[in-house]
């Protein structure tokens, strides 16, 4: 099982009422494809937007970021709708060697 981590900002729209996270879970979880492997995911509030752990099960962490990818991809627009885009360029502190926590 790899562990990967993606990011979400607001992109200045108004997000709906209440807690988002419910919201985003199920929106990923409705794109999800048996094949990516997705096991479980987390979501947490930060000042930025939200950060997500999707734990993917792979072999590899190549193919658990190629899961990744394809997965939020196709979330993207629906989350465009709440206010949310996803950031790939705010750096990340590394993941401790050994840890399997992977940047998207």
């Amino acid at each position: 099982m790899r562990v990967v981590l993606a990011r979400l900002n607001g992109s200045g729209a108004d997000p709906p009422a209440g807690p988002i996270g419910p919201l985003v879970e199920d929106l990923i979880w409705a794109h999800a494809r048996p094949f990516e492997g997705l096991e479980h995911l987390t979501i947490r509030s930060v000042a930025e937007g939200l950060e997500i752990y999707l734990f993917v099960r792979s072999d590899s962490e190549s193919a658990a970021l190629d899961r990744a990818r394809a997965l939020l991809g196709r979330v993207r627009g629906p989350l465009s709708q709440y206010g949310f885009a996803l950031d790939h360029h705010r750096s990340l502190p590394e993941a401790p060697p050994g840890r399997g926590l992977w940047r998207f």
